[in-house]
């Protein structure tokens, strides 16, 4: 397996973060499952009507589950377009990252749910 642009998800450093303990990881990975796809379309729905400083409320509350399943590409991508609507900039390509972030996180959603069927007998171990 070779790393195209990082991986789509790195739960290296939750599992460390968490000390290894899988359900907080698999929580964790379920609650990105649960918010990201409403928060990407509440996101597409604030720029048509250009909401800036809703959108901007918006990818600032989302960029941090992105850092949790340890995409750092798409998290730093959020973290300039948060600063850029702060900042109120005008030449930001909103559409170009709305695009982006879309298809990206159909993968990463994708691997998600990948990870959590692999897991599931994981899940139902007792701990020792």
């Amino acid at each position: 397996v070779h790393k195209t642009e990082t991986q789509l998800v790195d739960l290296v450093p939750l599992r460390n973060l968490l000390g290894g303990k899988e359900e907080s990881v698999i929580e964790i990975l379920n609650i990105f499952i649960s918010q990201i796809p409403p928060g990407i379309v509440e996101m597409k729905s604030l720029l048509e009507q250009q909401d800036w400083e809703a959108l901007r409320n918006k990818v600032h509350t989302i960029k941090s589950y992105y850092g949790y399943v340890g995409n750092h590409i798409l998290n730093q991508m959020l973290d300039e377009w948060d600063a850029a609507l702060t900042r109120n900039e005008p030449d930001i390509d909103h559409q170009g990252i709305m695009a982006e972030l879309e298809i990206k996180s159909e993968a990463i959603l994708q691997r998600i749910r990948q990870i959590l069927l692999t897991n599931i007998g994981v899940t139902n171990k007792p701990s020792e």
